[in-house]
């Protein structure tokens, strides 16, 4: 089967996969802004895809317009995970990514997300499966350690990784147990793409399209993964590519515009049971876009219906209508 494969270049930008929050109509928006910006899905389980989860079949939407598009799987047992690979391989994605950096304590304590990092030998075989029966792009986004940041440990799992066929390594470099306290370590990134020939993606901290400029000069790394803050403002990369092509960047953003068309869209993709979860994992991240962001978000937890929580950005931007439309501009 002929898959298409993610290729980079000196400017690769990708939005993170993030439980409950990549939806399919979350990154129709960011297409709106970035034509190339690689887009992930949620994170899915590998054993519920394996066994044909019929409450994964939505979370498996692959949008029109989504290439270049990674799905993200989660899971600790070689033989499930394979057959995970196989089955998403039909839907002809570009790319699937193992994930080896979730650090939730549910997650961890079944040999999953982060805690795979503290197994090399367990750790190769899921990856060594995985490769067997997946012709396309296999990537494993990771932290730089379980319990801790070692170098020479880090250095070695990503030589096992590339050894095994991976073809980039995307690194949070916060070991596992730091979850997103402290700072990222960004000399780890450098330190990575130093040592070993696959592609290296950072991730971490990146808040602004300067962030991402200066992430790229710092390390030489190959790309750049944005994720809460990209969920905050769909456009990031829009204005970064701006940056980094031209030293220059314009954009006006309706902000209840954008709210209200990705939970719309919440709305169409996704079965009623997922509309609050989801529409409050985004709302979560997008009010902070008004002054007043707390009160908003306390009201939208307080509801349940996606019409509801749209109602009540547009209620506010009435009453504020200065913070209706928000200006981006660098030149």
């Amino acid at each position: 089967m002929f898959l298409p494969m993610i290729k980079f270049n000196s400017k690769t930008l990708f939005m993170a996969p993030m439980a409950e929050i990549t939806t399919p109509s979350l990154r129709r928006c960011v297409r709106k802004f970035d034509k190339e910006t690689v887009l992930y899905s949620e994170m899915l389980s590998g054993a519920a895809i394996s066994f044909g989860s019929s409450h994964n079949e939505p979370l498996t939407i692959i949008n029109e317009n989504d290439e270049p598009f990674v799905f993200q799987l989660l899971g600790g047992d070689p033989g499930t995970m394979a057959e995970a690979c196989r089955i998403l391989a039909e839907k002809k994605c570009s790319g699937i990514d193992i994930n080896m950096g979730c650090s939730a304590p549910d997650i961890v304590k079944k040999f999953q997300g982060s805690r795979l990092l503290s197994d090399m030998a367990a750790t190769r075989e899921i990856v060594k499966q995985c490769r067997k029966v997946f012709s396309g792009t296999l990537s494993v986004k990771m932290r730089s350690g379980f319990e801790e940041s070692d170098n020479k440990y880090l250095v070695d799992f990503a030589k096992m990784l590339e050894a095994e066929g991976v073809n980039y390594i995307t690194l949070h470099p916060r070991h596992g147990k730091l979850s997103f306290r402290r700072t990222a370590d960004w000399s780890l990134v450098k330190l990575l793409k130093e040592k070993i020939q696959i592609p290296v993606v950072g991730n971490g901290d990146i808040a602004s399209p300067d962030d991402v400029k200066r992430r790229f000069g710092e390390t030489g790394c190959d790309g750049i993964m944005i994720g809460r803050n990209a969920v905050a403002a769909p456009w990031i990369f829009a204005l970064a590519r701006g940056l980094l092509n031209d030293g220059s960047y314009k954009l006006e953003v309706n902000l209840p515009d954008v709210f209200s068309d990705v939970l719309l869209g919440i709305k169409k993709d996704l079965p009623e049971h997922l509309h609050k979860s989801r529409g409050h994992r985004f709302a979560f991240y997008f009010c902070k876009n008004f002054i007043f962001a707390h009160d908003i978000f306390k009201k939208i937890r307080n509801v349940d219906e996606l019409d509801l929580m749209i109602e009540i950005i547009n209620e506010y931007v009435i009453r504020n209508p200065e913070e209706r439309v928000k200006v981006f501009e660098q030149e």
